[in-house]
Parts: structure tokens; C-alpha cells; sequence
């Protein structure tokens, strides 16, 4: 008896360090950083999310937090602001009515994930599926008349298995995500496609309706995603770097990043002044550019490449040199 239980005991311990240790890896476990993340013009990230309890969190769970850590890791420097203002319970017509003083004095993004009570509700004959998108349409535009970027989130389904009554919201769930896609390009803003991530693993869920610690990480990656891809579109630093390789033999490249298209201007010059070659001449979309420079014909010395733009935004001039 007394050997069964040490063996008992060193399994015990065994299995509490394997936990820990797994739980750490997955404390530890950091998000992909993606490009955008170089080029972010601005010095702070400033997101309002806002909706009902999948928002505001459940017994102690929610996203903020994870997406904050998202953000600090992949741009270091920049004051990363998330505020939470969920609220459970509530519809997309309660929203409304607190909506302008959630957003008072806001910049930067705001994330609604509001819906699943308006699917509830409609089931329940006590709302139109038509209020829900008036009312959605009323978030974004307000919203967008705060000058926030607005990401618009599908709603996850709900856990119908083993409730009936559950059948008809998910179908409700379905019709609002499409009335939420469509809004999405007719305002033309983002979409954080959560409904698509999480599907109908309901092993992500705590109860029926809400994700648990590892369904609000999924969410976390779903919701830094759609932000990073408004940073890309919007909120890029103009950035020339220099060539590489330099010094140079029979090519070289440079990195350009356009805040907006424009058309560039890419130019050669040697050290008198005089122009050599033009390079490009032609629109570029906005984003990140690799162009390439020739410079297998070019006499071994010092030269300069300059860019410049048709609007006059854009300039930038750097020092290289071609060896043989």
C-alpha cells in the first residue's frame, strides 16, 4: 500500500508539472507579427471594442488583454490603449444608445461585436431582423463619423446540440453575418470574420453562447489580423530604405512603403549632379514595393538614387556605390 501510494504521488506530481508546463508554453506562445508592423505611422494604437458579453468577457475571460499582448509584441514602443465597452445582454438598439459616449474623444479603431441578443430576440418575435441591420448601419456610421476605422465582426455561432430552441438562432446568426458582410462593402470597411475562425468547434466555448480562455485567444489573432490590415491600408509611414546589397555590383534593391498610391519617380545621379538613368516612372498601389536597380553597366563609384512623387508628398534621397 505504502509503494502504491508513492507511485500515486509521483504521478500526481508528474502531471502537475506536465500542466504547468503546458500552461506556461501556452502563456508564452507569441502572435506572428506581420508587416504593417514596421512602417505604423503613428505612436499609439487606440482600440474601442465594443458590444455585448462576448465583449465585456465571462467568468473572467475575454480578449483584451491577449490582444493588447498581441500588439506590445509586435510593436514595441507604441502606447497600445484598448478600452472595453461591452455590456452583457444587450442588443444592437441598447448600443445605439450608449454609443456616442463610448466613442467621445476616441481615435484610432473601434471593433463592434454586437448581435447574438438581436438573434435571440428575433427568434423570440420581439425584433426584425431589418431593425438589427438599421441599427448596425447607425453603429458604423456614427463611428465613422467620430473618424474611428470601424471592424465589423460576424458572430459566432451558438452551441445548438442539444437545444432546440437554438436552431433558429443560429439561422439568425447566418442571415445577420451576411447582412453584416454586405455592410462591410458597402461602408467599405473591415471585417473580423470570427463566425469563419471558430465555426462549430464548440470545444472553444465555455456554455452555450461564449468562448472560453482559448477561444478568446483565437478571437484575439481574428481581431489583430483585420486591425493590422486597416494599418496596412491606412496608417502606413512613407519609407525609403537603403539599397542592399551596397555597395553594389550588377544589381541592388530598395524597399519603398507608399502611405498612398502615387506615381514615383525613381532616378539615378552621380556625383556632379548629373542624372544617369531613370529607373521608374509609372503609378505604384499603396504598400510595401521592392524596386530593383541595374547597375551591371554603371562605372564602378558613388551615386545617389532619388525618389520623388507627382503629388509632392514623397521624397527621398539616399547615397550608394557599384564596385566590380
Amino acid at each position: 500500500m505504502k509503494l502504491r501510494a508513492i507511485v500515486i504521488s509521483l504521478m500526481l506530481l508528474l502531471f502537475s508539472f506536465g500542466f504547468s508546463a503546458f500552461a506556461q508554453n501556452q502563456s508564452n506562445v507569441k502572435v506572428s507579427c506581420p508587416e504593417a508592423a514596421q512602417y505604423y505611422a503613428k505612436d499609439s494604437i487606440n482600440i474601442v471594442t465594443f458590444g455585448a458579453s462576448t465583449v465585456e468577457g465571462v467568468n473572467g475571460q475575454s480578449f483584451q488583454g491577449m490582444l493588447t499582448n498581441n500588439f506590445l509584441n509586435c510593436y514595441p514602443g507604441k502606447v497600445v490603449d484598448i478600452t472595453n465597452q461591452g455590456i452583457s445582454g444587450q442588443t444592437t438598439g441598447q448600443g445605439l444608445l450608449r454609443i456616442d459616449k463610448a466613442i467621445k474623444d476616441r481615435t484610432g479603431f473601434i471593433i463592434i461585436n454586437m448581435g447574438i441578443n438581436d438573434a435571440i430576440a428575433i427568434s423570440n418575435n420581439k425584433l426584425k431582423i431589418e431593425e438589427t441591420e438599421a441599427n448596425m448601419r447607425l453603429l458604423i456610421t456614427t463611428s465613422l463619423a467620430q473618424k474611428l476605422v470601424p471592424i465589423l465582426c460576424t458572430l459566432q455561432n451558438v452551441d445548438d446540440r442539444t437545444t432546440p430552441s437554438l436552431v433558429a438562432v443560429n439561422a439568425n446568426i447566418r442571415a445577420i453575418n451576411a447582412i453584416y458582410k454586405r455592410l462591410v462593402t458597402e461602408y467599405k470597411i473591415y471585417l473580423a470574420d470570427i463566425n469563419a475562425a471558430m465555426r462549430r468547434d464548440f470545444s472553444l466555448y465555455q456554455d452555450n453562447f461564449h468562448p472560453n480562455m482559448r477561444g478568446y485567444r483565437l478571437i484575439s489573432y481574428v481581431l489583430f489580423d483585420a486591425v493590422n490590415k486597416a494599418i496596412f491600408d491606412k496608417f502606413l509611414q512613407f519609407t525609403v530604405t537603403q539599397n542592399y546589397p551596397n555597395p553594389a555590383s550588377t544589381q541592388t534593391y530598395i524597399d519603398l512603403v507608399l502611405p498612398e498610391s502615387d506615381k514615383i519617380n525613381l532616378q539615378i545621379y552621380d556625383l556632379m549632379g548629373r542624372m544617369v538613368k531613370t529607373i521608374l516612372n509609372e503609378y505604384l498601389n499603396t504598400g510595401k514595393h521592392t524596386l530593383e536597380i541595374n547597375t551591371s553597366a554603371m562605372v564602378p563609384g558613388v551615386y545617389f538614387f532619388k525618389i520623388t512623387s507627382d503629388s509632392g508628398l514623397y521624397n527621398s534621397t539616399k547615397k550608394f556605390i557599384v564596385v566590380r
